[in-house]
């Protein structure tokens, strides 16, 4: 009996061509053997035959406006959407580029200054690695801050 309830529940949308050819076969096995879903599929076709006949009413010009609006609107933010990422991926690979372009200058920097101030003080290779690692960590938490903004406003949309 439970097939039978799932077969006439998907009889309204077999009267109007909108199931997917597997549920059309379906529905096309079992109307042979069941006279009741026949029946009713021929009804739900008339009425959709006489829906049809219907004279189609204009949509108020304000509601398509507002329809187009909208559609505009949901549209740029999708591509707002998809540029998102790359947007992200080039900061984040321009600021560990310049990380990376950096380090050599700041090595000769300090060797030239730890040269100048101390010969004990050329320890400043640890200043240059905690430059590094705090411009990584800022493209991190850039990263992460952007994150939670895309997120936020996927959940607000």
């Amino acid at each position: 009996m439970k097939e039978h309830d799932a077969i006439r529940e998907l009889l309204p949308l077999a009267a109007a061509e909108a199931l997917e050819e597997k549920e059309q076969r379906r529905i096309e096995e079992h109307l042979p053997a069941c006279a009741a879903c026949t029946a009713e599929l021929e009804r739900w076709r008339a009425l959709g035959r006489g829906l049809k006949r219907l004279p189609t009413p204009p949509a108020p010009a304000l509601l398509v406006e507002r329809t187009r609006q909208q559609m505009q609107v949901q549209l740029a933010a999708a591509a707002e959407r998809a540029t998102k990422p790359w947007v992200l991926g080039f900061l984040v690979a321009l600021s560990w580029t310049l990380v990376a372009a950096t380090w050599p200058l700041l090595r000769l920097l300090a060797a030239v200054v730890a040269g100048w101030l101390d010969p004990g003080f050329r320890s400043l290779w640890m200043g240059v690695a905690s430059y590094t690692l705090a411009g990584w960590a800022a493209g991190g938490l850039a990263a992460i801050a952007l994150g939670w903004r895309r997120a936020a406003a996927r959940r607000t949309a």
